[in-house]
């Protein structure tokens, strides 16, 4: 371990370091050879990619808790390293967890304490990140399948629980699932197994989301190309489930990844029969699931919801592999083209508190530009918006209806003191009056991006 981690500081060493790094989003990079990367890029347009931060394991993921970055070393690295945005990401502590274990992921309770899950043996590891050492151990083999291991992966703190993903694949049988899962549940206070959560789905293979009912989420993927799996919801309370949220016959593909954004909506990260990747936008409460991407391979990695309005996509497609943002209301992209990172995009790290919640009365994003509240909403038709910008600023003004689709667009400029104002007509680019629904109006600029939603009513 000692050689590899020399290694690893050398190569740091002659890695870019940026005078000035943001406080997140980070995205991990790789290409799955001995190395990867993790860079930062700005939260708001036009987004910048800085240069390297950090090199780490090729196959790595990461987590942001307390204002440090934790990088999990999964495969054969076995370690775990903490870096500090705040200096310039600078490595803080490496330590390894053990030989043979594969770490999947980290997560901290309100204590401070931190756990780590392990794929290749059946354990979950308390470790003391401070010291770099492993304090205790739980056994987790009573939940193995035949093979002896439970296969777990990843972690979520929840109401004094630790809720940890058990796929029970079978090794003997290509790691095909030996039956249903599980989430194990690990009573903090107690430090002991609770009665674990018996999954309708096999293979738990995403990441375990917090609804807005605050109820569990996870995705079960089953078996890879068959859509015999879904999004689960499990009740917190009960330690039940209450059944698939989604299936992958609506969602229409195996379950890759998902996020919850607001107002009951997520987005899904899914892989058809062909192993093409897509990402929909997904209402729950009707059934509608509306592709905004899909890809030509198996290149869309992660999805990240920055608690807004914007959706991070990592693409991988070998011609123009790079960071999208997306507008999560409307599903419409916002990037012209694919941010550059060096090595292609394969997970968001986000700052802790955005995983989670929504960022209330936040409707722009950092930089000059602002778009006020529409007056009246809802409206019939009309409604004016104000906008606050540079001096003499061209800004961009588009408008669109739940399904994504651009109804309306125009440019305005603001004045002498930086104002202007848009007004909604209820009148699509013909002419036609607009249907009854909600509205997304889109303003953007070299001053930054910003939006309202309204409602037009008749």
């Amino acid at each position: 371990m000692k050689s590899i981690a020399l290694i690893f500081l050398m190569t740091l060493m002659t890695c870019s370091a940026l005078a000035d790094v943001p406080d997140g989003p980070w995205v991990i990079t790789t290409d799955y050879s001995v190395f990867g990367r993790v860079q930062s890029f700005q939260q708001d347009s036009p987004w910048a990619v800085s240069g390297e931060l950090a090199v780490i394991p090729g196959d790595a993921v990461g987590r942001h808790h307390d204002g440090l970055v934790y990088i999990v070393g999964r495969g054969g690295s076995n370690l775990i390293r903490i870096h500090n945005p705040a200096d310039d990401f600078a490595l803080v502590r490496e330590f390894s967890i053990g030989d043979g274990r594969n770490p999947q992921d980290i997560a901290f309770d309100d204590q401070g304490r931190a756990f780590v899950s392990c794929y290749d043996e059946a354990v979950l590891l308390q470790v003391d990140t401070e010291a770099g050492v492993v304090v205790q151990t739980f056994d987790t083999s009573a939940y193995a399948d035949d093979d002896g291991l439970p296969e777990t992966g990843w972690l979520l703190v929840h109401e004094n629980h630790l809720y940890v993903t058990c796929q029970k694949l079978d090794r003997g049988n290509w790691y095909a699932p030996s039956g249903p899962g599980q989430l194990l549940v690990l009573d903090l206070e107690t430090l002991q197994w609770d009665t674990p959560v018996s999954l309708n789905g096999a293979n738990p293979y995403t990441k375990i989301r917090l609804g807005d009912d605050e109820k569990l989420l996870v995705g079960c993927a089953g078996y890879w190309a068959v859509n015999d799996g879904g999004i689960e919801t499990i009740n917190p309370q009960s330690n039940l489930s209450e059944g698939y949220l989604m299936t992958e016959e609506q969602l229409g593909g195996d379950i890759v990844n998902f996020v919850p954004t607001a107002d009951g909506q997520l987005y899904a990260l899914t892989s058809n029969t062909s192993f093409v990747t897509r990402i929909s936008r997904v209402n729950p409460g009707s059934g509608s699931t509306v592709p905004i991407l899909t890809s030509t391979g198996y290149d869309l990695a992660d999805l990240a919801w920055d608690g807004d309005f914007q959706l991070y996509v990592a693409d991988r497609k070998l011609a123009g592999a790079g960071i999208r943002v997306f507008d999560a209301f409307s599903g419409s992209e916002l990037t012209s083209a694919p941010l550059v990172t060096t090595l292609p995009p394969f997970q968001f790290i986000l700052p802790a508190s955005n995983e989670l919640s929504a960022v209330p009365g936040n409707n722009s994003l950092l930089g000059t530009l602002n778009l006020g509240l529409p007056s009246p909403n809802p409206c019939n038709p009309a409604a004016d918006l104000s906008i606050q910008d540079s001096p003499d600023q061209i800004v961009s003004v588009s408008v669109f209806d739940l399904r994504g689709r651009r109804v309306r667009n125009t440019t305005v400029r603001t004045d002498a003191s930086g104002r202007a104002s848009y007004r909604f007509d209820g009148l699509n680019t013909t002419g036609s009056a607009l249907p009854a629904g909600m509205y997304r109006v889109v303003a953007q600029s070299s001053g930054g991006f910003a939006a309202q939603t309204l409602t037009l009513v008749k």
